[in-house]
């Protein structure tokens, strides 16, 4: 087995007619708008919450827990990154409250749907209940 060395995938560039978007409020916290990453062409479309920790306050790149550990899971099983594209319901980082069920609502139907509808992935894996939760309209989605 190959030594395990995660690493900061490439960005999936915000489409220019998104960059802007203030619909949800997200764009009043100040953090930049994240499509996505990996590879765009991927079939396994990997959907977490939002773009978490991607800089210090540096502003140096950072690979936060949650990518790192999927990383390490994609590793240990044998398959190859090139496979997967990650993105989030919330394509900003929120860093104060917010009105979480209307912002993920207006997210999911404007950006995300968006994604599926031009990515078409053979599999969709939900990585956590926010994600779940968010992808089925369902509050107590597990």
């Amino acid at each position: 087995m190959t030594l395990f060395c995660p690493e900061i995938w490439p960005e999936d560039p915000t489409p220019a007619n998104e960059r802007d978007c203030r619909e949800c409020g997200l764009y009043l916290q100040g953090t930049r708008m994240v499509w996505g990453e990996g590879n765009p062409e991927a079939p396994v479309m990997v959907i977490l919450d939002n773009p978490g920790a991607r800089e210090d306050r540096e502003g140096n790149p950072i690979l936060c827990g949650t990518r790192q550990t999927f990383q390490q899971a994609i590793h240990e099983t044998g398959l190859e990154n090139k496979l997967f594209y990650v993105t989030y319901i919330l394509k900003r980082r929120p860093i104060r409250k917010y009105n979480k069920e209307q912002t993920r609502d207006i997210c999911m139907h404007r950006h995300l749907d968006e994604q599926l509808r031009k990515h078409r992935p053979t599999l969709i894996l939900c990585l956590g209940n926010v994600a779940v939760q968010s992808f089925f309209g369902d509050p107590e989605a597990l």
